[in-house]
C-alpha cells in the first residue's frame, strides 16, 4: 500500500484540487469531504487508489472508504491540503460561504461522525475489557465479589460514567469552542454534591436563585453536553468579538460557567434528559414488539446503512445511550450479523471464482469482517459491485438476526462484529451470539451460491 502522504497527494489530486474542498471529517473507516464542485471529482480513479476500498458517490456527499488507518490518511490530507493557508490567501472560501443547499439529516449525520468518532477507540477498548471481565465471571476464573473485579468493572464502565465529559471535550472541538470549559460545565452536573440533590429517577425541584428547577442523573448522558457545547460556541464567539482581547481570559470563562451551568442544569439537561427518556422508550417498544422480527429487521438493513454512511444515527441516538444506560444491548448483537453475512458471501466468492484477483480481494474483506469488523471492503467491493452478493449478505444478516432475537441475545459494550470483538458479549446468551454468526455467514455463503454472480468479471464456476 502507498505511504499515507502519497495517497492523501493523489486523494486530493482526484478531488478537483485544494481550492474544489471546502472541509473535510472522518469517521471510523471513512473519510467525508465537503466539495465546492461535485463535477470535479474523479470517482474512478479515486476506486482505483491503492488504499482505497471503495467509494460512496450519492447526492448526500462524496464518502472515501479507506479502513481502520483512516485516521492516519486524514492527518496527511490536513497537511497537504493546508487549508487555513487557502482561506488567509482567499483561494477558497470558509465552510460557512459555501454551498447552503444540504439536507438536514446529512448535516446530523457530519455532526455525529465529527463527535463520536474519536471516541470509538475507547469504547471498543472498554468494551473489550468489560466482556472478558464477564466472560472471567462466567467460568468461575474471578470472583464477582473480589476487588480486582470491581477494580476491572470500574475500568471498563468509566468511560460511560463520564461519557458527558467526553462528548462535551469532542463537541467543543466540532464546534471550535473551549473544551476545558465545556468539561467543566458537564462536571458540575456529575459531582457527587450535585447527584445527592436527585431524589430516585430525579425530576424533583430544588430551589436555584429562588427558581424552582428539576435535577437529573446526567452520568452516561450525551445530549445534553452537545446542546450545551453548541450554545457555549455561540457565547464564546460573540464574546471574543465583542470584548477586548486583554479581558477574554478573565471575562470569557467566568461569564460562561456563571450561565452555562444554571441553564444547563434547569433548562438543557431536562429537556436532553426527555429527549433521552423519549429515545429509551421507544427502543424498548420496537424491541418488545417481536424480537424475531426485530432482530431480522435490524440484521437484514444494518448493510444497507452502513452502505448510505448513516448507521451513526441508530449507533449514537439508539446503541451507545442504551448501553449506557443499561449496560448492554440487544442492537449491537443484531447488528454484527450484517458483518457475517458479508463475509460468508465474500466466501462464497472466494470459494467459486477463477478470478485470482477477486479472491485475494474476497479474503481481504473477510479477513477485515474477522479481525476488526470492518465491513466496507466486502460491501463496495463487491455487494455494490456484484449486486446478488449484498442481497444475500443482507438475507443471511436477517437470518443470524432472527436468531439471537429468538433468545435475546445482548451485547455488552459498543463493538464493531468480528471475531476478536465476541468476549464483548459474554453471558448466559454468548453462545447464542456465536451461533447467530454463524447462521449469518452460512446464510450469505449459501444464498450467494444459489443467486449466483452474473457478472462476467467475477468468472464464477457453476455449481456442481
Amino acid at each position: 500500500m502507498e505511504s499515507s502522504e502519497v495517497l492523501a497527494a493523489k486523494l486530493l489530486e482526484f478531488m478537483g484540487g485544494k481550492e474544489n474542498i471546502i472541509s473535510v471529517t472522518h469517521c471510523a473507516t471513512r473519510l467525508r469531504p465537503q466539495l465546492k464542485d461535485r463535477s470535479l471529482v474523479d470517482a474512478d480513479a479515486i476506486e482505483k487508489l491503492d488504499g482505497v476500498t471503495g467509494l460512496v458517490n450519492k447526492d448526500s456527499g462524496l464518502q472515501i472508504i479507506i479502513g481502520m488507518n483512516v485516521g492516519d490518511i486524514y492527518k496527511a490530507f490536513m497537511k497537504v491540503w493546508d487549508s487555513e493557508r487557502l482561506e488567509r490567501e482567499g483561494l477558497i472560501e470558509k465552510e460557512e460561504a459555501g454551498p447552503k443547499r444540504h439536507e438536514w439529516f446529512n448535516e446530523f449525520i457530519a455532526l455525529v461522525v465529527s463527535i463520536f468518532s474519536p471516541l470509538l477507540p475507547l469504547l471498543a477498548g472498554s468494551g473489550l475489557l468489560r466482556g472478558f471481565t464477564i466472560l472471567a465471571n462466567e467460568l468461575g476464573w474471578l470472583s464477582t465479589s473480589s476487588t480486582t473485579n470491581l477494580i476491572l468493572t470500574l475500568t471498563a464502565t468509566s468511560v460511560f460514567y463520564f461519557l458527558p465529559l467526553l462528548t462535551a471535550m469532542t463537541a467543543a472541538k466540532r464546534f471550535q469552542t473551549s473544551p476545558y470549559i465545556a468539561v467543566a460545565v458537564m462536571g458540575a452536573l456529575i459531582m457527587p454534591d450535585f447527584l445527592a440533590l436527585v431524589q430516585g429517577d430525579g425530576g424533583n425541584g430544588v430551589e436555584f436563585l429562588g427558581i424552582s428547577i428539576p435535577v437529573f442523573n446526567y452520568t452516561s448522558q450525551i445530549i445534553p453536553a452537545i446542546i450545551m457545547t453548541w450554545l457555549q460556541s455561540q457565547m464564546e464567539h460573540f464574546m471574543i468579538k465583542k470584548i477586548p482581547n486583554s479581558l477574554h481570559m478573565i471575562i470569557i470563562p467566568t461569564v460562561l460557567l456563571l450561565v452555562l451551568v444554571p441553564i444547563t442544569a434547569g433548562v438543557i439537561g431536562p429537556i436532553g434528559n426527555y429527549i433521552s427518556i423519549g429515545v429509551a422508550q421507544a427502543v424498548t417498544w420496537l424491541a418488545n414488539i417481536n424480537q424475531v422480527i426485530t432482530g431480522a429487521v435490524i440484521g437484514g438493513i444494518w448493510n444497507i446503512l452502513i452502505m448510505f454512511g448513516v448507521h451513526w444515527a441508530p449507533n449514537t441516538m439508539v446503541i451507545i445511550p442504551d448501553i449506557a444506560k443499561n449496560g448492554c444491548s440487544p442492537f449491537i448483537a443484531y447488528g454484527a450479523n450484517a458483518n457475517f453475512g458479508m463475509a460468508g458471501a465474500a466466501f462464497a466468492i472466494f470459494l467459486r471464482s477463477k478470478n485470482k484477483k477477486l479472491k485475494n480481494f474476497s479474503l481481504t474483506a473477510i479477513t477485515s469482517v474477522m479481525l476488526s469488523g470492518i465491513v466496507e471492503p466486502a460491501i463496495y467491493g463487491l455487494g455494490v459491485k456484484f449486486k446478488t452478493p449484498l442481497i444475500a449478505g443482507c438475507m443471511g444478516a436477517a437470518l443470524g438476526g432472527a436468531f439471537m432475537g429468538l433468545f435475546h441475545v445482548v451485547g455488552n459494550a459498543f463493538v464493531f462484529g468480528g471475531l476478536t470483538t465476541i468476549p464483548a458479549f459474554a453471558g448466559t446468551t454468548l453462545w447464542a451470539y456465536i451461533v447467530g454468526l454463524a447462521i449469518s455467514f452460512i446464510g450469505g455463503m449459501v444464498l450467494t451460491f444459489i443467486f449466483g454472480v452474473k457478472d462476467p468479471e467475477a468468472q464464477m464456476t457453476s455449481k456442481k
